[in-house]
């Protein structure tokens, strides 16, 4: 059997091919893919930038759902017939991350990803996906949902009622936005397009801020706090913005660096970080259990994610243009079709 796929040519484009499909392991399973989305990661991932060489002869993407088609003799977890997502670090089941289980993260140097019309996936980094969702929203989930539900829910930071800031409007910002709001929590977002503030706000954040025309808005922040500061920061790696962040945080506030926008080197002033008693934390996707538990929330409180747009298998190129210009949600690709 054959499938479709898209490799990495290392020169900053894409090269689609018809390859054999592996055989289905005895504790592995067969996923018909009928939707994938985007990260920021992608891009350097494939067209790469000043920190990063593109990557060669990779699947690339991380993000997707499926139908389960055939399953190992010793599969327990999924059925045929099963919608399913794979997680972003397979090995990363429960606990607190290692080295060990951080090995084999998708669309890395070293693994393939998941832009392919049908993979082979261990069934322990399989989840279920609830019937409410659409394949499109569910597609969205694996890699920015869970990063900002690691970030608000998994890490003991905040309590309801609590102000928090979310840098920029992309997908995790936008997931943060979502799960800060059925969380109970007063979300400040930052923006510099006054469009996608207002999308925010009918999202439900409680302020907004230009940064375009506030560049202090760590300032701005302790104004609408009554000089307090947020207790949560969702640091997106802006150029400049752990600065502003650790400033902008309350005493005792955490800042959760959950992307890395402009790149990895990063200025930081480390006096408020002492004088507040912060904590600086960096977020690293999540594991399978988080995933999980977060897939229940989801479905308790009927959250939808926010697409931006949508592209054919044939239209990646153009979806990874869309991705660039920075939108306000997720850009899915339908496999289906």
């Amino acid at each position: 059997m054959k499938t479709e796929v898209y490799r990495t040519d290392g020169l900053g484009g894409l090269k689609r091919y018809s390859e054999e499909v592996s055989a289905v392991g005895e504790a592995s399973v067969q996923v018909d893919i009928t939707a994938t989305s985007l990260n920021f990661r992608d891009l350097p991932f494939i067209r790469g930038n000043e920190s990063r060489k593109p990557a060669l002869e990779r699947i690339p993407f991380s993000d997707a759902v499926g139908v389960v088609s055939a399953v190992g003799r010793d599969v327990t977890r999924v059925r045929v017939g099963d919608r399913v997502s794979p997680t972003i670090i397979p090995l990363w089941i429960d606990g607190p991350l290692d080295a060990t289980r951080f090995r084999g993260s998708l669309a890395s140097n070293a693994h393939d990803g998941v832009l392919a019309r049908t993979l082979i996936v261990e069934q322990d980094a399989l989840v279920k996906i609830p019937d409410y969702l659409s394949d499109f929203e569910a597609a969205t989930l694996p890699t920015a949902a869970i990063t900002a539900w690691h970030a608000l829910a998994e890490i003991g930071s905040v309590s309801d009622g609590d102000v928090i800031l979310i840098e920029t409007t992309g997908g995790v910002a936008t997931f943060a936005l979502q799960i800060a709001v059925a969380l109970g929590l007063k979300p400040i977002v930052t923006s510099r397009s006054d469009k996608k503030l207002a999308h925010a706000r009918e999202l439900g954040a409680w302020q907004t801020i230009n940064s375009e025309t506030h560049p202090d808005w760590d300032t701005e922040v302790h104004v609408m706090t009554d000089g307090q500061g947020a207790r949560l920061i969702v640091d997106m790696g802006l150029r400049g913005g752990l600065v502003r962040s650790s400033r902008a945080a309350a005493f005792e506030g955490t800042v959760a660096i959950v992307g890395v926008l402009d790149g990895w080197k990063t200025n930081f002033d480390i006096a408020p970080v002492m004088n507040k008693n912060l904590r600086v934390r960096g977020i690293e996707t999540g594991s399978r259990a988080m995933f999980e538990r977060m897939l229940e929330f989801f479905a308790l409180k009927k959250l939808h994610p926010v697409i931006a747009s949508q592209f054919k298998f044939s239209e990646v190129d153009q979806a990874l243009d869309a991705l660039a210009r920075g939108p306000l949600g997720k850009i899915v690709i339908d496999m289906s079709a």
